[in-house]
């Protein structure tokens, strides 16, 4: 007789929008999986890796117990022992190498985002007395545009794609990377009777997405800082600003229109390959469409040198036409999520940044050259942020350490040694840059230690002392506020138990934590009594949350800044930034040219005529994962391809499907295959990113074919090509050339 099915309200956490799904649970089994229709959110849709979630999790390569290395590091030689010893084993010896070197000695590593525990790394590092050395591709990822946000206005911005009148996907294809938002986006955009929006596409390649925009601005990669500015010139020029907004809510417009004063259409024409009357019908449509919203994906959170401005740019536009927190426009996310007066525990208060002494945060990995991901950036903005708010100030996003700064210090022990290594979820070999100086770093007899927490055994685990398996999205409960970017706070339980001996990354923080000494501050003994301890505030029990899926402020609230102004030093928008001043930076926005183009190295065009593109996520894969075959994602995307226009491939002799080698100036190549399409510009290729192949053998030379189509191993990263605000690191705009492959 068959035992009885039992159904659990999970939330998936395959990317960030944790749809509500129903599992169906029998003999302790997951049957089957479905979106949920109740769920207020995602109203029951599920994506299709969630569709094959079930294939995914009964893997055979799934990772279900630790493993201990036995041979030389990437030989590929293990021993399976008990969690337990493998933690008592990790804590000795990261404790003798905290009395040795001292706290600062380790560096932690994370990756997607795939559990909503990075408080709980945070919470270990500032209580282990470690300045927060974290590597992380959060860096080229988002968390920079965060912290210039939290710079300009003391809040991170949001699109209110459901209620704007105008969109600009800048760099976004939200199509392959955010489902949910591409639903909302298409019923409107597909509405031909009633289509009361308009879309604006800033992209070299011109995606799906585009396929539905108004305008398409086709621009030379990396060029993105001059369009905004030029944006930014046209709509002041023309008087299409919101004189009334920028009179009595921003800080140093005068000098604004000083700086932009050079950024003609003409000028920025030159720059971008665009024409004039493109630059200016543009800048009009978005200035004149209110409410106007930006969608920006993470392509110019790749460029280097250049990169932060962009973001700046983008702030500033969005201020000086009045589309900053107003219905539609970009409004300010993550405020604590309050209902009936009652406030949910936010990540911040589970961090201790005051555990955290001067002197330790002084000791951060590249925190007096790029310094606005640093302490110092955090130390300015805190104090604003937490009189508004009345929480702590999140710093678990916010401190991030430059990763080709850290690689090198592994390696050079300067200024400090670099001796144990933590990565949660993260697989750098992938997607640091410079992957030859990864590998090197992560082998290097410096590195004493090296733990992995992880699904499966990935390259970067290859090279671990230590690898340990890790809970999945089914096996833990969810309570999540998007690291508090969000006001609201996504619910789901634990739909079945822990398989083999994996715990969650809050067992493994927990768990070393006390061996180390800190027992006092881990009192919740598993997560479920974390997530009772966040929500006890607003008086519902475990169950409700569980029901509910999501937590909702009772309505969306706008223009917040009326009540208490932007929690800046000025409590203004700064479109001059007296943060960035006051650590030594230039307080407007600029452009910069790439650190390898065209214009700043010519030298190049001859052995490198063609401009690289990497990255851009692509169904149903999701940055580095679903690699493995036999889940049913691989099989629909079975190899890495580049995008080449076909008169570009005609002249090199290319042929769609043919596979092709693609070599930059750093003297590496790699192999994809052609993907010829007329919707990117003549002299430009996109390569996608992060592929390795699990079919491979995984013992070095090969390390699972991490070296043969990588587009890391292309990648720029020396320091003085790096963001000078954040640290960031240039996977755009590079130059290349692309030949192709002998049969």
């Amino acid at each position: 007789m068959d035992s009885k099915m039992t159904i659990k309200k999970a939330a998936c956490f395959f990317c960030h929008n944790n749809c509500g799904v129903l599992v169906y649970v029998q003999d302790g089994k997951v049957a089957k999986i479905t979106g949920n229709p109740d769920h207020p959110a995602s109203h029951g849709f599920i994506c299709q890796r969630c569709v094959n979630a079930i294939k995914w999790l009964y893997h055979p390569d799934q990772l279900k117990h630790a493993l201990k290395r036995i041979g030389a590091r990437g030989e590929g030689k293990w021993q399976q022992i008990p969690w337990e010893q493998a933690l008592d084993e990790i804590a000795e010896k990261l404790s003798s190498l905290k009395d040795k070197y001292g706290p600062e000695t380790l560096i932690a590593a994370e990756g997607t985002y795939r559990s909503d525990h990075f408080w709980a790394r945070s919470r270990f590092l500032n209580l282990f007395g470690n300045p927060q050395n974290l590597i992380c591709p959060g860096m080229i990822c988002f968390c920079n545009d965060y912290t210039i946000e939290m710079a300009m206005l003391g809040s991170l911005v949001l699109d209110d794609i459901g209620k704007t009148k105008c969109v600009v996907l800048w760099g976004a294809n939200p199509k392959e990377a955010r489902l949910t938002r591409w639903r909302t986006l298409k019923r409107r955009i597909d509405n031909k009777d009633k289509r009361d929006i308009k879309v604006i596409v800033v992209d070299p390649l011109i995606s799906d997405s585009a396929a539905y925009a108004d305008m398409c601005l086709q621009l030379r990669p990396g060029t993105d800082g001059a369009l905004a500015l030029g944006w930014i010139h046209v709509i002041i020029g023309e008087g299409l600003y919101d004189r009334e907004f920028v009179d009595k809510w921003t800080y140093g417009f005068n000098k604004l229109i000083e700086r932009v004063r050079e950024y003609t259409p003409q000028r920025v024409a030159e720059i971008t390959g665009l024409r004039p009357e493109e630059i200016v019908q543009s800048a009009r449509l978005y200035a004149t469409s209110r409410p106007a919203c930006i969608d920006r994906g993470v392509s110019t959170d790749q460029l280097g040198l250049n990169s932060g401005r962009v973001e700046q740019a983008r702030v500033i536009l969005g201020a000086i036409t009045g589309n900053i927190d107003a219905p539609g426009g970009d409004f300010m996310s993550g405020f604590p999520l309050e209902i009936d007066g009652k406030r949910l525990k936010s990540d911040s208060e589970f961090e201790l940044a005051d555990r955290c002494s001067k002197e330790t945060r002084a000791k951060m990995i590249g925190a007096d050259r790029f310094k606005l991901m640093s302490w110092g950036s955090w130390e300015i903005v805190a104090p604003h942020y937490e009189k508004q708010r009345g929480v702590p100030c999140p710093n678990l996003h916010y401190l991030i350490v430059p990763t080709p700064l850290a690689m090198r210090q592994i390696i050079t022990e300067k200024p400090y040694p670099l001796k144990a290594m933590i990565t949660a979820a993260s697989n750098p070999v992938m997607w640091a840059p410079n992957t030859p100086l990864v590998l090197e770093a992560l082998t290097h007899p410096n590195l004493e230690l090296h733990v992995v927490l992880e699904y499966w055994m990935t390259p970067t685990a290859q090279l671990a002392d230590y690898v340990l398996p890790a809970a999945s999205w089914l096996e833990r409960p969810l309570c999540s506020t998007v690291e508090d970017w969000t006001t609201l706070a996504f619910g789901g339980e634990r739909a079945i138990k822990p398989l083999g001996d994996r715990h969650e990354d809050y067992q493994f923080w927990r768990a070393l934590g006390i061996r180390l000494g800190q027992e006092e501050y881990w009192p919740w003994k598993d997560l479920e009594e974390v997530v009772n301890d966040r929500i006890a505030p607003l008086g519902i029990s475990y169950e409700e949350f569980i029901e509910r899926g999501v937590l909702l402020p009772p309505r969306q609230e706008f223009k917040k800044y009326e009540k208490n102004g932007f929690a800046t030093p000025t409590g203004k928008i700064e479109l001059y930034s007296t943060v960035f001043e006051k650590l030594g930076y230039d307080p407007l926005p600029y452009y910069e040219e790439p650190p390898e183009s065209p214009v700043r190295t010519p030298e190049l065009l001859d052995e490198y005529p063609l401009i690289l593109n990497t990255g851009g996520r692509f169904m149903p894969q999701f940055h580095s994962e679903h690699r493995q075959w036999g889940i049913g994602l691989r099989e629909s995307h079975p190899d890495p391809l580049v995008t080449i226009h076909p008169e570009t491939a005609g002249k090199l002799g290319i042929r769609n499907g043919d596979w092709v080698f693609i070599e930059t100036a750093r003297g590496r190549r790699i192999k994809q295959k052609a993907k010829l399409t007329k919707h990117i510009l003549p002299n430009v290729v996109n390569a996608e990113a992060s592929w390795w192949f699990p079919e491979r053998p995984g013992e070095l030379p090969s390390l699972f074919g991490a070296f043969e189509s990588n587009v890391n191993m292309l990648t720029i990263d020396e320091p003085d090509t790096l963001d000078p605000l954040t640290g960031g690191w240039c996977n755009r705009a590079m130059l290349c050339k692309v030949y192709k492959m002998e049969e």
